[in-house]
């Protein structure tokens, strides 16, 4: 009887075996994603590029949206209709836990798009691409974004007051070396094009990172090779449908944060400095208080990664310092020019300080020019960085 009983149950299982694997075949594709293998072909690298670029624009509207909370552009207050989260509390205070579920993510995404940068220079020289502008856009493009990639890990992330980050389950790589990297990858994407604009864009991106870690006479050497006026913004296309992270939590869409109140001051003492500084408001749960959020960049708003503007702005500064030759004053007024705000009369470094907290409003560059002109507005022992996350401790044995 136990041996009838035992041949029904491998028949029966045999049966299911086989069942599921007629299941597991014969499954309509995925409609939501694309097996990695197919896009081993060169007709897939256009989807590829493209991947990386929107991956690119929604970390870094994340990313900045988060960096201007930490700094002393935006402020969570809880009397602000929706301003709900405390991770949000967190990063304002800079007493940033690990498990800071809102940093988590944007490592996260940041990550992602690392990566699909540099796996489009492996996939690229691996696969068979005749078309030399495609194989060109493709290498471009991971070398590009590879380094922008690795400048925002040294720029953001790191330890309470020293930039860094593991890449790719390594041990920590403190910002330096991480600037490095990205300068290298930047030089290397120059090598993939022609285009006269673009590398301009990449020269002021390169000048950027050497006047971060202050290396001024490296910053004025590129900046002097950077974009120049009249130059269209490169700009972080994001997706649309997911929306502006200024949007969606420092906006219109939802106002986690919202700006410090000098920004409306600077708008009261000079009404056209709303051409640059674009801010609505709203009153506070108290029915008392008014706040005022930005309106820069709305749902479908792209969101300015270089400019011309800034390139002018680092030139004044390192005029200034003494790197460079130039008019500083005139660099200055052509900025202000741009929005039609009248000319200054003097500059100088406190001009310079303030004049990029107007003109780079929005953009995750207060955070890095706060701690670079040696004014941080939170107490001691608080971050002036975003901290590596929980997952990254707990999964890379090199931490």
């Amino acid at each position: 009887m136990k041996k009838i009983n035992l041949y029904v149950l491998i028949i029966l299982v045999s049966v299911w075996v086989s069942s599921c694997k007629d299941y597991v075949t014969n499954i309509d594709p995925l409609i939501d994603r694309i097996e990695d293998g197919m896009l081993n072909d060169a007709s897939q690298i256009p989807f590829v590029i493209a991947g990386v670029q929107t991956r690119f624009a929604n970390a870094s509207t994340q990313l900045n949206n988060q960096a201007d909370g930490l700094s002393d552009e935006f402020i969570f207050d809880q009397n602000v209709p929706n301003a709900t989260f405390p991770t949000f509390r967190e990063i304002n205070d800079g007493q940033i836990l690990v498990d800071n579920n809102s940093v988590r993510g944007v490592y996260t995404a940041l990550g992602q798009y690392r990566y699909y940068a540099d796996n489009l220079i492996v996939r690229a020289n691996k696969i068979t691409i005749t078309d030399a502008a495609l194989k060109n856009s493709a290498l471009y493009t991971g070398s590009f974004y590879g380094a922008y990639a690795r400048y925002q890990y040294a720029t953001y992330f790191g330890k309470a007051t020293e930039g860094g980050s593991p890449i790719d389950g390594s041990a920590f790589i403190n910002a330096a070396a991480l600037y490095d990297q990205a300068i290298t990858l930047f030089k290397q994407a120059l090598t993939y094009t022609t285009d006269a604009k673009t590398i301009r864009i990449v020269n002021s991106c390169i000048a950027r990172i050497y006047l971060y870690r202050g290396d001024y006479a490296n910053a004025a050497t590129y900046a002097k090779l950077g974009m120049i006026s009249g130059d269209k913004a490169f700009q972080a296309l994001h997706n649309i449908n997911q929306g502006s992270d200024y949007w969606g939590n420092s906006g219109a869409g939802r106002t986690q944060f919202v700006c410090d109140p000098r920004f409306k001051a600077y708008v009261d003492a000079d009404p056209k400095e709303a051409n640059r500084i674009k801010l609505a408001s709203k009153l506070g749960s108290d029915g008392k208080k008014t706040y005022y959020y930005q309106v820069k960049y709305l749902q479908d708003s792209p969101e300015d990664a270089m400019t011309w503007q800034e390139n002018n702005l680092m030139l004044a500064e390192l005029v200034l310092r003494g790197q460079t030759t130039g008019n500083a004053l005139a660099l200055v007024n052509e900025v202000r020019a741009s929005h039609s705000l009248d000319p200054l009369l003097i500059v100088n470094l406190d001009v310079i300080y303030a004049e990029r907290d107007k003109e780079l409003f929005c953009s995750g560059s207060r955070l890095p020019d706060q701690r670079r002109f040696n004014k941080w507005h939170l107490g001691t022992g608080t971050w002036q960085y975003f901290p590596i996350t929980s997952d990254e401790i707990n999964s890379n044995k090199n931490l």
